[in-house]
């Protein structure tokens, strides 16, 4: 039997040809852009995902619940994961991160 899924995976589509930096900094910028703030910077699944960077965001302090995002570039692939045990302003605030995501990254491809 299947195990059950703990959370959606958000695939945020990346232009070709960005450096790592561009892209780590672009993250950052559409975090504010979002009125989030970046809680943890680090990494995910050192054994499944080497050499990714792993972010948590948050709304404020003191507020329960987070978005995480991960990059991989291996295969240049940017996900927000949502877990479904998140509270409602989680689920509702991944659409708009992905947004603000893909402005970020169209103005980098010009």
């Amino acid at each position: 039997m299947a195990k059950e899924k703990k959370s959606d995976d958000v695939y945020v589509d990346l232009p070709k040809g960005l450096a790592r930096e561009q892209i780590m900094a672009a993250v950052e910028r559409a975090a504010e852009a979002a009125g989030m703030y970046i809680s943890h910077i680090g990494s995910y699944s050192r054994k499944k995902y080497p050499g990714s960077v792993h972010w948590h965001f948050k709304r404020d302090s003191n507020e329960r619940g987070l978005i995480d995002a991960t990059y991989w570039d291996v295969k240049e692939l940017l996900w927000l994961m949502i877990r479904h045990s998140e509270p409602e302003w989680v689920h509702r605030n991944a659409p708009r991160r992905k947004c603000a995501l893909n402005r970020e990254f169209a103005a980098l491809a010009g």
